[in-house]
């Protein structure tokens, strides 16, 4: 048994953390930096991935935001606790990233609404429209 074997194996599968989902609620991953060196990361209250640079500089008007790995917080580019939430999920035809938006109450795509395009503010949009869609078919 090689050294990385007895580490893998010595941490139980009921120890190991499974992340949260990119639609969970989770802390944001946002580094920090001080004197330019790491200060760790923000661990403010996040509500899902970093929305998409597209889709913050189209919807929220901002430039340059900074990268953040995962869950961001508000300030950092991540959704509110009421807006959509947009993270990638597979790729177009074309190869590009596929963009899913669902909403904050998101369960499965079989329970809950989806919207999917290679653009996020579309996906965003197709969410939005399904939606609309199941509430005129409500009696």
């Amino acid at each position: 048994m090689s050294a990385k074997d007895s580490v893998h194996s010595a941490v139980a599968d009921s120890e190991r953390v499974q992340a949260p989902a990119p639609w969970e609620p989770s802390i944001c991953n946002a580094p920090l930096w001080m004197g330019g060196s790491p200060a760790g990361h923000c661990q403010a209250p996040s509500y899902g991935h970093q929305l998409p640079a597209r889709y913050l500089e189209e919807v929220r008007g901002w430039s340059h935001p900074i990268y953040c790995f995962g869950h961001a917080c508000p300030a950092h580019g991540g959704p509110q606790a009421d807006e959509v939430r947009i993270f990638q999920d597979g790729l177009t035809n074309e190869g590009r990233r596929m963009w899913c938006a669902v909403q904050p109450d998101f369960i499965n795509l079989h329970e809950s609404h989806a919207g999917f395009d290679g653009n996020p503010v579309v996906a965003v949009a197709k969410l939005r429209a399904a939606i609309a869609k199941a509430e005129e078919a409500k009696p």
